[in-house]
């Protein structure tokens, strides 16, 4: 895992001792106190860090954010903010929505270390303390960024030290869900031009027979597509199974693209949804390369430019 030292102030006191940042407020600051990393992007992956605090931590918190677009929506996970031991919370500057809690802020201590590890995938992130999993939530709500960071939340007049230490960080590659019928010509068209290009632009990409085989069971298919950042789906057939599998990406909210081969009418409940049409020969999968290449950056807000 990457060591993480380098941050970027944006709010509070922040200091640095050796390997440990620690963020230090008094009764008088008016300022929470948030820091990213430059180093580090990360939008799957693990991060781990040392967490303690000092001082009255009744009001005060201490989080390692992730996924954060600047100051402006991120996430974070930690111990106190909220009445929880420790919790997970969307932040939008400093205004917090609690999005999972577990035991008791009064059974944090002051001055106890606490080994913080979080594990995304897609949209679940699992949540870990001194090795036992105390969080795991599957819905994470929207796209954000993939800056990773620190935050502290003071009470009103409370004095606080926060510190971190061993903070470290190792990206894995998001995953792409590919829903399409198991034959030919699609398995050739999978592997001729969805395939490449989904690792081209930095994804695994994952079609549900490819890990599992025959029996597959549907909670497979709700936790794979739970952990992929987007979804691309071949509806040329009338497939109950890929339908099933599009109408879960919609559910869950993943960023969708729809390919059909010319000639394909729609059904009208997708009809308004992104589609790309293409012509089942060797030329014609190049051009579907390129459509997809360029609706996918566009999708997911990158540069076209790799």
């Amino acid at each position: 895992m990457k060591k993480l030292i380098d941050y970027t102030e944006f709010y509070g006191n922040w200091t640095i001792d050796q390997d440990t940042i620690i963020c230090s407020s008094n009764p008088d600051d008016s300022n929470h106190g948030f820091a990213l990393f430059g180093d580090c992007y990360l939008e799957d992956g693990e991060i781990e860090a040392d967490i303690s605090v000092e001082g009255d931590i009744s009001h005060c918190g201490a989080m390692i954010v992730f996924r954060a677009n600047s100051h402006e929506l991120y996430y974070g996970a930690g111990v106190g903010v909220w009445d929880d031991a420790y919790q997970l919370s969307e932040g939008k500057k400093f205004g917090f929505t609690r999005l999972a809690g577990v035991g008791s802020r009064s059974n944090i201590k002051p001055n106890r270390i606490y080994n913080f590890r979080i594990v995304l995938e897609g949209q679940k992130v699992d949540i870990y303390v001194d090795k036992i999993k105390v969080i795991s939530y599957v819905n994470l709500p929207r796209q954000t960024g993939t800056s990773v960071g620190l935050f502290c939340h003071k009470g009103e007049k409370e004095s606080f030290r926060a510190m971190f230490k061993n903070i470290r960080a190792s990206p894995s590659l998001p995953k792409a869900f590919v829903a399409m019928q198991f034959s030919e010509p699609y398995n050739e068209v999978y592997r001729d031009a969805v395939e490449p290009l989904v690792k081209e632009i930095g994804f695994e990409p994952l079609r549900i027979d490819d890990v599992y085989g025959p029996g597959i069971i549907i909670n497979d298919i709700i936790n794979n597509l739970s952990e992929s950042t987007i979804v691309l789906a071949e509806i040329s057939e009338k497939n109950a199974n890929v339908y099933y599998e599009l109408g879960l990406a919609h559910a869950f909210g993943k960023p969708t693209l729809l390919m059909a081969r010319k000639g394909t009418s729609l059904p009208f409940d997708v009809g308004s949804h992104r589609t790309i049409f293409y012509e089942d020969t060797i030329a014609g999968r190049t051009k579907l390369q390129n459509s997809l290449r360029h609706s996918l950056m566009s999708l997911l807000g990158r540069s076209i430019n790799l």
